[in-house]
């Protein structure tokens, strides 16, 4: 929630020194005030290079794993991939699936069933891949805290890479190989990679090993043909778009536009008009990857990845849209309820709600919105029929959700797991009530109960006569936008509400659309934006009002036509310079 705002202002001899160094005002402005001041810097930032990318061998484990995998496709072990069910193990499951298949290999993907078998490594599984011939599994998003499912498979003689990016918890598997950034031994410099982010690592160390060994041609494992995968799971992840996670997405995005996988080109076909960005990967594209393993198969969404029959891909890409279309139409049903029982529940620093009969697979989902509805750290369960909760939790900067859980909850849950901002769990159901009572009582002790109002940082004041097409073609430089590298806000300073109505929900959770128009005499001379947002932020406010608007700007499409549409994070009284 915020209460107010500030332009903030670059540094004047940094700002300068960008103008020298070409850049337009605006940008030189937007720059500095990204820390970006020299312009070598700046340069780095705006054009990455994939030669940049630190040597995969100090992440730790990886130059022994690559080792491994060169041995394995060598002497022909059956290799299993073990991934996740969501956009960043699917990805990651993909890409290292199709690296070592270039080198020879056929390796098998194992993608878990998130109803029958939960997040993670499970023990009845693993067995079976075992029985069924696998010799050296490769985790893909999942393994960090594993200990007893990956020593029952070293004790069957297996082999096991982790590749994960989850915290660690107390005592570390016994892998053959653990690659996970956050590991204190790890010299990676990027401590930010989500798991497809560390597959790429070790694809870049494993082509090094095999051209070395004789194993296959340099030219036989292609990087740039996996770029778009990176890409995928590291935007969709929402890990933060910086150094090696930006190098990534900004490669990544580009080859994506220029894909020859069918299925990604199926799917990017039936995004809006205005061309592939971090917004519509995140909020298109991920989201119909993630409905197949929330509510259905996942296996079709690698599949879609990974096919190579266009028509194949086509009927793919299909049925993703009509599982997405059913993961959405539970959301809303679900979101609904869970701003009932938040309500009617006490809460000082959290939001934890449950409800029996809500599907597992959407409870994520269910989280985020409770934390943009109440400002404070949320998780959703879904209890089943055996009383049995399952939930997902997301969190607000500055609270780690897996360090509270582990001090406040831990003797309730009977599993959790995840990083800072995101978590799922498992408990009994009639353990619901303490926990909401203690992680209320933990993040209002961190973060204040009823956290005060926070005043929202604006990048630059524009009028609405700048908010044009031209000036999203400049930002499109400092893309792709999202954690750590947010999309610039501007504020429009005096402006005039005009055609406010709300659509979607009621009851104060739907959403304004209306037209915001600058100063001036005549009326319809006037220029004016397009401009949403949460309908409780204009509440008490009419057609005609002067106000200040704080946005994003983004483009809007719509049958066939683009245009500039203001995402509205503030509305204040009009202020005058």
């Amino acid at each position: 929630m915020f209460a107010s705002w500030i332009v903030r202002q670059p540094d004047p001899a940094q700002f300068d020194d960008l103008c020298a160094a070409g850049h337009d005002p605006l940008i030189a402005r937007l720059l500095a005030l990204r820390g970006l001041g020299d312009p070598g810097s700046a340069q780095q930032f705006l054009t990455p290079q994939l030669r940049d990318l630190p040597d995969p061998h100090r992440m730790a484990d990886c130059e022994a794993a690559a080792a491994l995998l060169v041995q394995a496709v060598h002497d022909g072990w059956s290799i299993c991939i073990y991934g996740d069910y969501d956009v960043d193990g699917i990805s990651a499951a993909a890409l290292l699936h199709d690296v070592l298949s270039m080198a020879g290999a056929r390796p098998q993907v194992f993608l878990p069933d998130r109803m029958r078998d939960g997040y993670g490594l499970r023990m009845e599984r693993l067995h079976e891949l075992a029985d069924a011939g696998a010799q050296l599994f490769i985790s893909a998003d999942c393994g960090s805290t594993a200990v007893a499912e990956v020593a029952a498979m070293r004790d069957r003689d297996r082999a096991f890479i982790i590749c994960d990016h989850h915290a660690l918890g107390p005592e570390l598997p016994p892998a053959t190989c653990h690659l996970n950034p956050r590991r204190p031994q790890c010299q990676y410099p990027d401590k930010n990679l989500c798991a497809v982010g560390v597959a790429f690592v070790l694809a870049q160390a494993f082509r090094r090993a095999a051209v070395l060994a004789g194993l296959c041609p340099v030219e036989a494992i292609d990087l740039r043909g996996v770029m778009e995968l990176a890409a995928l799971g590291t935007i969709a992840d929402v890990v933060e778009l910086k150094h090696v996670n930006r190098t990534l997405a900004w490669h990544g995005l580009r080859a994506l536009g220029a894909s020859t996988r069918p299925g990604l080109r199926a799917l990017v076909r039936h995004l809006p008009v205005g061309g592939i960005d971090a917004q519509r990967i995140g909020f298109v594209v991920g989201p119909k990857i993630n409905a197949a393993g929330r509510v259905a198969e996942p296996r079709t969404a690698f599949d879609v990845l990974t096919v190579r029959d266009a028509d194949t891909a086509e009927l793919l890409a299909l049925q993703l849209d009509v599982e997405n279309n059913r993961r959405k139409a539970l959301t809303e049903t679900m979101v609904a309820e869970a701003l009932v029982l938040a309500q009617e529940s006490p809460m000082a620093g959290a939001v934890v709600v449950g409800q029996h009969g809500w599907h597992p697979g959407v409870v994520g989902i269910v989280a985020a919105r409770l934390v943009e509805a109440f400002h404070m750290p949320a998780f959703a369960l879904a209890v089943d029929d055996t009383g049995t909760a399952r939930g997902s939790g997301r969190s607000v900067p500055g609270y780690d959700l897996v360090g509270a859980l582990r001090d406040a909850g831990a003797d309730l849950l009977q599993r959790f797991g995840g990083h800072a901002f995101a978590a799922g769990i498992t408990l009994p159901g009639d353990a619901i009530d303490a926990l909401r009572q203690r992680l209320s009582d933990h993040a209002a002790e961190r973060l204040g109960a009823n956290p005060a109002p926070r005043t929202l940082e604006v990048d630059a004041e524009l009028s609405p006569a700048e908010c044009d097409l031209t000036l999203l073609d400049r930002l499109e430089k400092l893309e792709p936008f999202g954690r750590g590298n947010e999309a610039p806000r501007f504020l429009l300073r005096n402006v005039e509400i005009r055609d406010l109505r709300e659509v979607g929900k009621s009851g104060g959770w739907g959403q304004a659309s209306l037209h915001v128009r600058g100063a001036g005499n005549a009326w319809w001379a006037r220029p004016s934006v397009k401009a949403f947002g949460a309908w409780r932020l204009w509440q008490g406010r009419g057609n005609g009002d002067p106000v200040d608007v704080v946005c994003k700007l983004q483009r809007n499409s719509h049958r066939g036509a683009v245009s500039v549409q203001a995402a509205v994070d503030l509305v204040a009284p009009a202020t005058c310079q």
